[in-house]
């Protein structure tokens, strides 16, 4: 990199860092380099030489760590990579332990195909309890199993949801925890690059917007049929108004997903203290008496045990954190016992579990082939409010570029789109627990959707909303029918129950399995537990109104300045 240093072309610096690592292709790079004063040759030249992509040690090729560490960092998702950029810029001996791949599938970095990256080893599944209230259907939950992890495998909607949502977790026990204090941990580790108030700069994670001329027409449609139903348009979801249509913000840069692991992870991977695993699944957390004293997980298969001197940081998500607390011996004592596990502390581990509702929503068969999205095929959002004495917005509604349906409707048709609706602020509660002590056991996982009576209003809500959009004359060019609700004029009540029942399906977003106040306490220590932390979306206290990827990232880079500064 000296060649650029001379230059002191810092520009030039950050498109061979995005090229590398997967973040923009060969040819944006050759124009970006054209564009700075590079020669056609020379830019050529570089996009060979620079090719490579840095990847993480599979342990199936690498041998087994035989350093000191100053803290091992379990998992490398939205929070694992965030707080491991930061203890990596402290100078510290970092260790990171990633259960799954490595992410060089074509699948990851295509920002289109985020839906067959689901059909690949880069996705693994939970199956929960049948719910009472989905028509006794279970539902599957993707999780990533690739470093990035459900960062490399999501619709990459960058939102960070409304201020509200914060300053309720600072109601609830996690002190330090409100809007005006997390706002400068959003802003350090985001450059947006429309620019704006309250927004990033310098930060490793590139978020964008749909580019005039490359956005999608059922999108454009969206926005103008919310427009003549009176809603008023925001410029971004981020700013100070949430309420509204918006064009998203995404973490997409020249249609390559910005994933935790290209913007975190990849820019600290070659430095000396940082050694990266993959195919490196955590067994348990050792402890003396009440200090975890590191772990021990399967290198080539084979079980292996690494000291942490200062900290572990358990940031495996929301289901497999307090997996592996509780094998370890922090939860429920009572349940941790029955299953012939001795209890380190009892604390409320796996109790509390939230995700969005995603519906099925309003379902069209188009006139003809609906065009490709240049983006993520969702590059519409709108929250809002089904009642204007609400707080923060509870209805989700956005408009998809393909067909889209849950396990209780099926489509007879080949091209197609959709108006999803979602539940925003949901108040039912579900838990995580174990099925056994064994580790490689499924998990208990029971999401008790729809339990509370306000997310079936919010629901419901949200989906006459969406069919309200999906009616307008902006769509009358590529409408050929209504699919799913499939009923013309109003439905009942009964019908609307039966419908909304039957289009339930995870909107990728479980949290609160770890909760500040309860599990871990402000600075995200576990209670009891001396030299152990949960950085992830576990601790969240409360879903956020938006999708969790952007606050799970902001918990991740908190959490290691906290660790980084101490």
């Amino acid at each position: 990199m000296a060649y650029f240093r001379s230059r002191q072309d810092g520009e030039l610096e950050r498109a061979v860092v995005d090229y590398r690592t997967g973040g923009i292709s060969r040819r944006s790079f050759v124009r970006r380099a054209m564009a700075l004063g590079v020669s056609a040759g020379m830019a050529g030249a570089l996009a060979t030489a620079w090719s490579g992509k840095a990847l993480a040690r599979s342990t199936s090729t690498s041998p087994a760590p035989d350093g000191e560490y100053d803290y091992i960092v379990v998992g490398t998702g939205s929070a694992g990579a965030a707080c491991v950029h930061q203890l990596a810029r402290s100078g510290a001996r970092v260790l990171v332990l990633e259960a799954g791949r490595n992410d060089d599938l074509e699948e990851v970095h295509d920002s289109r195909l985020w839906g067959a990256s689901l059909g690949t080893d880069a996705t693994k599944f939970f199956e929960t309890l049948p719910s009472v209230h989905t028509d006794g259907r279970t539902h599957m939950w993707p999780r990533g199993n690739v470093l990035g992890g459900t960062s490399a495998l999501n619709a990459m909607v960058f939102a960070r949801g409304h201020r509200t949502d914060y300053d309720n977790w600072a109601s609830m026990g996690a002190t330090g925890w409100s809007f005006e204090e997390v706002l400068p941990y959003f802003m350090e580790l985001e450059t947006f690059e429309p620019g704006g108030e309250n927004r990033g700069d310098s930060g490793p994670l590139f978020v964008s917007q749909p580019e005039d001329g490359l956005k999608h027409e059922g999108a454009i449609a969206f926005m103008n049929a919310c427009s003549d139903l009176g809603f008023e348009e925001t410029p971004s979801f981020n700013t100070a108004r949430m309420s509204g249509q918006a064009w998203v913000d995404f973490n997409i840069r020249d249609q390559r997903r910005q994933s935790s692991a290209t913007a975190f992870l990849r820019p600290v991977m070659d430095r000396d203290n940082v050694t990266v695993f993959t195919d490196a699944p955590v067994q348990r957390l050792n402890f003396d008496g009440t200090r975890c004293t590191g772990v021990t997980y399967l290198h080539d298969g084979e079980p292996v045990t690494v000291n942490a001197q200062n900290e572990v940081v358990l940031s495996a998500g929301a289901i497999d954190s307090p997996r592996l607390l509780m094998v370890s011996g922090v939860g429920i004592a009572e349940d941790l016992s029955a299953l012939g596990i001795d209890v380190v502390a009892d604390l409320p581990v796996g109790v509390g579990l939230q995700d969005h509702v995603l519906g099925a929503g309003v379902n069209y068969e188009a006139t003809g082939p609906v065009p490709v999205s240049h983006y993520n095929h969702s590059e519409v959002y709108m929250w809002e409010r089904s009642d204007s004495s609400l707080r923060s917005p509870d209805m989700i509604a956005l408009y998809v570029s393909v067909p889209f349906a849950s396990s209780g409707h099926t489509l007879d048709y080949e091209h197609g789109y959709c108006i999803l609706s979602g539940v925003a602020t949901p108040q039912s509660r579900g838990y995580v627990k174990l099925a056994s002590a064994d580790i490689a056991a499924a998990p208990i996982v029971e999401s008790n959707y729809l339990a509370e009576e306000q997310d079936w209003r919010s629901y419901r809500a949200a989906t006459e909303l969406c069919r309200e959009i999906g009616a307008s004359d902006h769509y009358a060019d590529f409408r050929a029918r209504e699919a799913l609700p499939q009923k013309d004029g109003a439905l009942t009540d009964a019908e609307w129950r039966e419908f909304l029942s039957a289009s339930v399906n995870t909107y990728f977003h479980p949290t609160s399995t770890c909760q500040i106040g309860r599990v871990v306490d402000p600075e995200l220590k576990v209670m009891g537990i001396e030299g152990l932390r949960v950085a992830d979306a576990s601790v969240m206290p409360h879903i956020t109104t938006s999708n969790t990827n952007a606050p799970t990232m902001m918990i991740g880079w908190r959490a290691g300045s906290m660790i980084a500064a101490r």
